[in-house]
């Protein structure tokens, strides 16, 4: 009778200890899902702001270059020089 009672008292014990090691995981989990969650947008949104100020500087770029295509063509070609001799 002792034994048995000793017996259940620890399952007892046991699936209360195996139940709070699987909610803590599941807390962990929930909180590692959040925290991806958050970084992903926060990815997201960086990588929105930098398509957009690239996108801003092309077309920038693309005006200086129709307002003044002599002008673009020597600065091209003075850097393809400079470039070719640096290296």
């Amino acid at each position: 009778m002792q034994v048995d009672n000793a017996v259940e008292k620890t399952k007892q014990a046991v699936n209360k200890g195996a139940d709070a090691v699987e909610n803590a995981i599941d807390d962990v989990a929930d909180k590692a899902t959040n925290a991806t969650r958050k970084a992903r947008a926060a990815t997201e949104d960086a990588l929105d702001q930098g398509q957009d100020a690239l996108e801003g500087a092309l077309r920038c770029a693309s005006e200086i270059v129709r307002t003044h295509p002599l002008t673009s063509v020597a600065v091209v070609g003075a850097i393809a020089y400079l470039w070719g001799r640096l290296r």
